[in-house]
Formats: C-alpha cells, sequence, structure tokens
C-alpha cells in the first residue's frame, strides 16, 4: 500500500480509525473536514460496497487501497465487489486483453447513472459517490441495526456451484434477493496514474455473474419465519473468462427500499 497522506489518514491509528464524521449517506465532504479521530466501531451488520472501476480508470487502484484498508480496520464485516463497467472498463469479449467487465456490471452501472469511475455505493443507500467518502459512509452503515441475518453457503459440485441461502428475518421485510458471484487473485493489466501500466496487477472481489438474474428475485418475508432455496451456476472455464474454484466466493444479499438488509459471504468450498 502507498505510504501517503491520505492512505495514511484512513488507516488505523492508536485503535482509532482517522475518518470523517458519521453521515447516513454519501455526503461531499470537505477535504479539511473529512478526518476525525473516532472509537472503534463494533459492527450491528455486514457492509456492501460496490465498487464501480475499470482497468483503464487511473485513480481506481486508489479505491482499492481504501477498500483495502477498511477490510483491514473491520475484517468481514466490510464485503466489497469490484464491478468493472463503464468508460474504462475492458469487456471480458476483448480479443486481445483479459478483461473483466461484463453485461451484468454494465447493467449495473446504468441503474445507478455512474458517469465517472471510480464511484462507490454503499449498501445501496445514498447514490454512488467519491472513495474519498467511503470510509464515513461505511462506518455509519455498520452502526446501523439490521433487520435480517442470512446463512450462505456455496459448494463445489462437479462443474457447479451449489449455493444454499437462509433468510431470518428479525421484522418483515419486501425486498429482492440477489446472489453473485466474485473472484480474488485475477493477474490482469490495470493502468495507475503513479506506476502507469500494470501488466501484472492482481484485482481482488471481481464480480463475475449474477446467479438468481441481474435485479434477484422478490422476497416477501415475515418475521422470525425462516426462508431457504438452493441455487447453481456453473463453474466458467472458457477462453475469455477462467474462474479459479480456489479463488471464488459467492454473497447474498437482500435489497428493500431502504437499503441493502443485510449481506452474507462464503468461500467456494
Amino acid at each position: 500500500m502507498k505510504n501517503n497522506t491520505f492512505f495514511n489518514k484512513i488507516l488505523l491509528a492508536g485503535g482509532a480509525l482517522l475518518i470523517s464524521g458519521t453521515f447516513a449517506s454519501c455526503d461531499n465532504i470537505a477535504e479539511d473536514d473529512r478526518y476525525i479521530e473516532v472509537d472503534a466501531v463494533v459492527p450491528e451488520r455486514v457492509v456492501l460496497i460496490e465498487d464501480f472501476t475499470g482497468q483503464n480508470c487511473v485513480n481506481c487502484p486508489d479505491a482499492h487501497e481504501v477498500i483495502e484498508a477498511l477490510q483491514q480496520q473491520y475484517g468481514d464485516a466490510v464485503v466489497p465487489v469490484s464491478i468493472h463497467a463503464g468508460a474504462f472498463a475492458i469487456s471480458k469479449n476483448n480479443p486481445r486483453i483479459l478483461g473483466l467487465g461484463t453485461e451484468e456490471g454494465t447493467y449495473y452501472n446504468n441503474s445507478y447513472n455512474i458517469s465517472s469511475w471510480p464511484q462507490g455505493v454503499i449498501n445501496g443507500r445514498g447514490g454512488a459517490c467519491d472513495y474519498g467518502t467511503w470510509a464515513s459512509t461505511v462506518r455509519a452503515e455498520l452502526l446501523r441495526p439490521t433487520t435480517l441475518s442470512i446463512d450462505l453457503d456455496a459448494d463445489l459440485e462437479g462443474n457447479e456451484i451449489k449455493i444454499d441461502v437462509e433468510l431470518i428475518p428479525h421484522e418483515d421485510i419486501e425486498g429482492q434477493l440477489l446472489i453473485w458471484v466474485i473472484e480474488d487473485g485475477i493477474v490482469a493489466q490495470q493502468i495507475s496514474k503513479s506506476n502507469g501500466l500494470m501488466p501484472e496487477y492482481v484485482h481482488n472481489n471481481v464480480f463475475r455473474a449474477a446467479v438468481n438474474g441481474v435485479d434477484g428475485e422478490k422476497v416477501s418475508l415475515e418475521k422470525s419465519i425462516h426462508k431457504g432455496n438452493t441455487y447453481s451456476i456453473p463453474l466458467r472455464d472458457e477462453k475469455n473468462e477462467k474462474w479459479n474454484p480456489d479463488n471464488i466466493s459467492v454473497i447474498a444479499f437482500v435489497k428493500s427500499a431502504d437499503g441493502v438488509e443485510q449481506v452474507a459471504k462464503a468461500p467456494l468450498k
């Protein structure tokens, strides 16, 4: 990780994180007002970060470092997904370069009307925002009580990924259940403003596919009544998209009108 002032402000300092104040959505905060020392957080929920990125985006590696810092601080309470889409993404169908852009990623990018990169959406609330505000927004979401628990398991059976999802609502919920496949450790080119072209950049948290449709499926949940289902998706081993099962994880989340109610992540076993 780079040794610069911006990222030093995000990393831990004496057991406390230097970040901006607590905000309910992605606000634009003056640079001088972003960083104050706060107490450690006991997470009330898991937080989803949708990181809209691209391999030709020179500022996107800085956003990746912000994600790494947040994961160092909060561990499994933060679930990032890097969605390659937009003007700086390279399509997985590119015949010359290993690309990470997908049609589904483009759909999500357009759904949020994102036209500059990197941008992030935190728990589906407040719209897209600059990575300089992610730390404060993630902290605010971690402190917000959740309405749902999710049990998630993913197993490889032959060439099929089998996914078991159980939803345990703490109150009545109307929303959409979305299940995604993500992959770590993909070595592919990336451009950055400080290092130029990096042909062997390691991409983590990369969105690979939506298992149950781009919009997921509608769920109507009643308090304390468990609801479960099983899903599957083939492990892709194609010329333009080879998934490494050792680096694959599955995430499941329920999104209501109030944003993401809860998210879970499970490595492929």
